[in-house]
């Protein structure tokens, strides 16, 4: 290997590392709604996305929500369970008579109108040290890394199953097939 490819390749960044960094942002950004609106509007993270993207969309399915925010479907549940609860959201029957159609209340709105300053400042905060160049370079970068995501996720469900290499793979049925079953104590005389 050339002295050019060694250099190239241990300036690269680890994905690993990129992931860490990335999940700590995440976190970074969502600290002060943690702490200051659970407190001052007894609302968690959760309930924050849902209420923060349910309210430009004016109504939507649970479904519609988890797939905008990228939130787990039981998430979004418990988000909603907890919301309407509160008298922050409503749901409906949709047209076909079996989807729930969610929308926020008058109260669920005067909250949104309470939070969307803060949530703006947040955002101003987070982007400051960017250029307004560096900042649409990033809106792109964010907004493909989320579409290949959604797809993964939609096609792979195991995607976080252990990693085995595939001639170690058995077939799930196959393996319980072989599996020895136990023997009750009732059965062994």
């Amino acid at each position: 290997m050339t002295a050019a490819k060694s250099s190239s390749n241990e300036r690269r960044v680890s994905r690993v590392a990129l992931l860490g960094q990335l999940l700590k942002l995440s976190h970074l950004a969502m600290r002060p709604f943690s702490f200051v609106l659970s407190d001052m509007y007894s609302i968690n993270t959760n309930e924050l996305r849902v209420l923060m993207i349910l309210a430009p969309m004016g109504e939507a399915a649970s479904h519609e929500i988890a797939k905008a925010t990228g939130m787990h479907p039981m998430n979004v549940s418990r988000a909603v369970a907890t919301l309407s609860k509160a008298g922050r959201i409503t749901a409906r029957r949709g047209d076909d008579g079996r989807r729930k159609i969610l929308s926020l209340t008058p109260d669920g709105r005067q909250l949104y109108e309470q939070l969307l300053p803060q949530v703006r400042y947040m955002a101003d905060l987070l982007f400051e040290s960017m250029s307004s160049l560096e900042t649409d370079f990033f809106a792109q970068l964010i907004a493909k890394l989320v579409d290949h995501m959604d797809e993964v996720v939609l096609e792979d469900r195991t995607m976080m199953s252990p990693v085995v290499p595939a001639e170690e793979q058995v077939d799930a049925r196959t393996a319980a097939a072989e599996k020895p079953r136990r023997r009750s104590r009732r059965n062994v005389e």
